[in-house]
């Protein structure tokens, strides 16, 4: 039981969501930092597509994951059925 815990945690784990840009409010610091602003912005947009795949994929994988378990727990319910009869 601890191995199959610890998986769960394992494939949980790895998608990260990206931290959001610093936007000034102050229309100063936005003309000052335009060039900072818009790099980082389209940088924010790249990792959160990245991180949408990511999450994608782990949902496939726990979902393939989860199938395999219930296979397995069929297949103990029917040994435990049998050996309760």
């Amino acid at each position: 039981m601890v191995v199959l815990s610890w998986g769960s945690a394992a494939i949980a784990g790895s998608c990260l969501p990206p931290a959001p840009p610093w936007m000034p409010a102050v229309s100063d610091d936005v003309r000052a930092y335009a060039d900072l602003l818009r790099r980082d912005a389209e940088t924010y947009f790249t990792d959160v597509e990245r991180y949408f795949r990511c999450l994608d994929q782990e949902r496939r994988e726990v979902f393939e994951q989860a199938r395999a378990v219930s296979g397995d727990y069929a297949r103990v319910l029917e040994i435990l059925d049998g050996v309760r009869k």
